[in-house]
């Protein structure tokens, strides 16, 4: 029996705030876009108002103005308690580990957590810091109803790392938003290419093995980075030794990534490993194809080799597939159609609304 008034399923999401992170967006698109007539939603931001960086509109927003995930349990089990929802939904590891501690006292309320990374291979590339001992992180994790994967790789992980049960496993993409339109204006090519990455200035994204590729890379290009980090100064470091700079445009936060994207020919990932990255469904929806390298988090589910863009192996390979996709005559309908018909928003809303149904009516 449902908790909520009108028959609705009530879900209370839970996110850490609503800074730039491809996380939050994704729950808070979740939040807004499925079926009101089905569903009685909230969203409770653990940190501020005035750290947030969009707006969710058409939902009931809720800031509970904690600094750290880990000193908000309280709040959360109090919220979690005076509110009686069918479903509470959370994303990022530290909620997830703190919503399967609540499990422990609302054991009739369905939990779903949503991975965000391919912890083994993250764990490889950055320090990880441990806030709890391992063993009680994966008893915690295992209490949660259902855990979502973003994307195959992801799915393997936690089965490997944590011994998950398959069958409280559920994978589902990230959507792409109508509001990324097909641009209209092919390139230019007596121009330099317009090469652009968007992403944070850490070591997982690879921003540095990108520009080793493009020291040697001999056509006439410009490169446009958005994104900050901690490694900005590194980065910017290298860009001088290797004679890049004035071939480089740092933008460190936008919210026109869409027009950016339409400005630019092709997007370069660099990243060791990721979830499922918004960025290179948003680049494609534009008509933007993609070079990017192998890594495990849902590069290989989204590129399709000579649709979208290039995969390469190494840093030899990279450049040779920069340098084709920039001779290639991209069809940007079908770099389009590769990502929207397999990822629109329809559909995964259509995911998410499923997954819930199953685990009321059970």
């Amino acid at each position: 029996m449902l908790n909520s008034s009108k028959n609705k399923i009530k879900i209370f999401f839970f996110i850490p705030s609503l800074r730039a992170g491809g996380a939050e967006r994704v729950v808070s698109f979740v939040a807004q876009k499925i079926d009101k007539s089905k569903f009685d939603t909230t969203l409770f931001v653990i940190g501020s108002n005035k750290d947030a960086t969009f707006k969710v509109p058409d939902v009931n927003v809720v800031f509970l103005n904690h600094d750290r995930v880990s000193r908000s349990f309280g709040t959360v089990y109090k919220t979690i308690k005076n509110g009686k929802p069918d479903i509470v939904f959370g994303t990022i590891g530290h909620v997830n580990i703190m919503l399967g501690l609540c499990k422990i006292f609302f054991s009739k309320t369905i939990f779903i957590g949503r991975e965000v990374n391919v912890i083994s291979k993250l764990a490889e590339v950055q320090h990880i810091k441990a806030t709890l001992p391992p063993w009680l992180n994966k008893y915690l994790m295992h209490k949660l109803d259902v855990m979502v994967c973003q994307s195959i790789d992801m799915a393997e992980d936690i089965k490997q790392l944590s011994n998950f049960p398959e069958d409280k496993i559920a994978i589902i993409n990230n959507p792409i938003s109508d509001k990324y339109q097909l641009k209209t204006e092919l390139r230019d090519k007596s121009e330099p290419v317009k090469l652009i990455t968007v992403g944070s200035l850490s070591g997982r994204k690879g921003h540095l093995r990108i520009l080793e590729v493009l020291k040697d890379l001999k056509i006439p290009f410009s490169y446009t980075i958005v994104g900050n980090g901690e490694l900005k100064d590194e980065i910017f470091s290298v860009i001088k030794q290797y004679g890049l700079a004035d071939k480089v445009t740092h933008i460190p936060f936008s919210n026109e990534v869409s027009t950016l994207l339409q400005q630019h020919d092709i997007f370069l990932l660099g990243s060791f490993v990721e979830g499922f990255p918004n960025v290179l469904l948003e680049s494609c929806a534009v008509g933007t194809p993609v070079v990017a390298f192998n890594a495990p988090g849902g590069i290989n589910e989204i590129i399709i080799e000579d649709v979208n863009g290039f995969i390469a192996e190494d840093q030899n390979e990279y450049l040779d597939k920069i340098v084709h996709a920039v001779s290639k005559d991209w069809n940007l309908a079908e770099v389009r159609n590769a990502v929207v018909s397999r990822y629109n928003e329809s559909k995964i809303i259509a995911d998410y609304e499923n997954l819930f149904l199953s685990k009321t009516n059970n």
